[in-house]
């Protein structure tokens, strides 16, 4: 660094890391990596690769990223500045380096000399730059877009370097730039028809909602890598007809293995069930801005029908952990343990009904095979309500477009969330007044203020005490019924070797494509 550029203290990438260690930057895992401890990795072979989505919407854009299956595919054509580790830290990957002031409002990124992109072309702070500001852009619509509004400007330093200027301080910015969302494109890419990118991988063949075909790319930074010559990627939405392809050798890796098969994987010759621990969760959205889960009694009614322990203990036969009704798992060092663990409480629910003027009333639950367990948690919510007078029917929507005709526009329906690296980041995406994915449209002044606070604060205790305020909230007054954190799980053939378990996404955060090899 250039002192007379930058006369802050400066935050270095270890200093940074050891500051958020134990919030969301250090997400417990339980996974082990497959295949580490084995031979020399094997260099060739086809890697088949059945998701558990698909759809026409599927994307090459990493402004246009929704769901795992464009995850997945992003990190096999790009790579980010920073990537996400095991333990759920940034570090450096199309960056040296990183470092932050003292008030963490401004960032330097040193960027890794020598990458080129697919077609020849030399990576360089340019790239970065409009890679970032895209997000900004509105006529690019960026499912991003609400992480960057404190983003003030990104500014190329030479060729080698990058300065992100803030509004307000932000810790989490190495963290973001390591998602999906933040893929390193070309300077000035506009066509995303095709994909030119820097990763392990060039675009053989993409049809949406159909496969992915991907070959290795020879010019590929990381000395050795990839491994597999070619990868086909595709979706099975099916859970029983992907776990057949698995056991008959059809496919190599699965996503996405429902707890009632585990058995059934762990039965079958060659097969291994991979499982993550991480702050995934199934919530019952209670909308609101919209009758009648626009009643707050209500939404606490139903906060108190959830039977936490039978849902961890039968539907995902413990792969999971009891959640109180908001996003902080009890693992965390922000995790607040002063709110009561609520339970099935049918006297406290009826008071709540009847507060509500909603005694004896019936309203209408939103499932599907496209949230994970949610019908088997919606059958036991619905057995709870009617011990209270409450009738809750079931309405199974299909997977296929439940994404674009249920999820927010539906009172009372069901939602699975991925987790982000931090706590930050979450809040920002889904509890923000104005978040592009505020599923419940919960709005609180309050809340905002906590959750831009806590962005910038790097010291623990501090950071803390605001998370403690912003579950509180949340827990009383929104429209999040959580009952529990859900495993990634997923199967594998015995083949497969040199995937670790990453808790940000299935199959190794979903960034497996450069790290795993196939033995004969």
């Amino acid at each position: 660094m250039d002192a007379s550029k930058m006369t802050k203290k400066m935050l270095n990438r270890r200093d940074f890391n050891r500051s958020l260690l134990g919030t969301g930057a250090a997400l417990a895992v339980d996974g082990v990596p497959v295949g580490i401890a084995s031979a020399q990795p094997r260099r060739g072979g086809r890697l088949r690769v059945a998701a558990h989505v698909q759809g026409a919407q599927d994307a090459l854009d990493p402004a246009k990223f929704t769901q795992s299956t464009d995850y997945a595919r992003g990190f096999m054509l790009y790579n980010g500045l920073t990537r996400i580790d095991e333990a759920g830290e940034a570090v450096p990957e199309l960056a040296e380096s990183f470092e932050a002031s003292g008030d963490v409002t401004e960032w330097y990124f040193k960027l890794r000399k020598g990458v080129t992109f697919q077609d020849g072309k030399t990576f360089d702070a340019d790239d970065a730059v409009y890679s970032i500001m895209r997000h900004k852009d509105p006529k690019v619509a960026s499912a991003s877009k609400g992480l960057v509004e404190d983003i003030v400007d990104v500014t190329a330093d030479g060729k080698d370097g990058v300065r992100i200027k803030l509004s307000a301080p932000n810790a989490d910015i190495p963290v973001l730039l390591g998602t999906f969302g933040f893929l390193i494109v070309k300077n000035g890419a506009t066509d995303f028809s095709t994909a030119v990118g820097t990763g392990p991988f060039r675009l053989k063949e993409f049809k949406p909602g159909v496969r992915t075909v991907v070959t290795r790319n020879e010019n590929y930074f990381k000395s050795g890598r990839p491994y597999l010559d070619e990868i086909e990627y595709f979706g099975i939405a099916d859970p029983v007809a992907r776990l057949n392809a698995l056991i008959a050798g059809d496919i190599h890796m699965m996503s996405d293995l429902r707890p009632n098969a585990i058995d059934e994987a762990k039965k079958a010759s060659g097969i291994e069930v991979f499982s993550t621990r991480c702050p995934r969760f199934v919530q019952f959205a209670m909308m609101c801005d919209r009758a009648p889960t626009n009643n707050l009694d209500f939404r606490l009614a139903v906060k108190n029908l959830l039977d936490r322990e039978r849902i961890v203990n039968q539907i995902l036969k413990g792969y999971g952990v009891v959640a109180n009704d908001h996003f902080v798992m009890p693992q965390s060092l922000v995790y607040n343990s002063s709110l009561p663990q609520r339970g099935v409480d049918i006297d406290k629910a009826k008071f709540h009904l009847k507060k509500a003027g909603m005694e004896n009333a019936s309203v209408e639950l939103h499932v599907s095979e496209a949230v994970q367990n949610s019908i088997e948690m919606g059958l036991l919510l619905q057995r709870e309500a009617a011990r209270a007078g409450l009738t809750i029917s079931l309405k199974r929507e299909p997977s296929d477009g439940y994404w674009s005709n249920i999820w927010m526009k539906r009172p009372f329906h069901a939602v699975q969330w991925n987790p982000r690296p931090t706590e930050s980041i979450m809040a920002t995406l889904v509890w923000k007044s104005d978040a592009k994915w505020n599923d419940t449209q919960f709005k609180d002044v309050r809340l905002d203020h906590l959750i831009n606070t806590a962005r910038g604060t790097v010291d623990l205790a501090k950071r803390k005490e605001l998370f403690w305020e912003i579950e509180k909230i949340i827990y009383e007054q929104g429209g999040s019924a959580i009952p529990a954190f859900v495993n990634y799980l997923d199967a594998i053939s015995s083949k497969v070797k040199g995937l670790s378990p990453i808790p940000t996404g299935n199959l190794g955060g979903f960034n497996f494509a450069d790290s795993v090899w196939l033995e004969n």
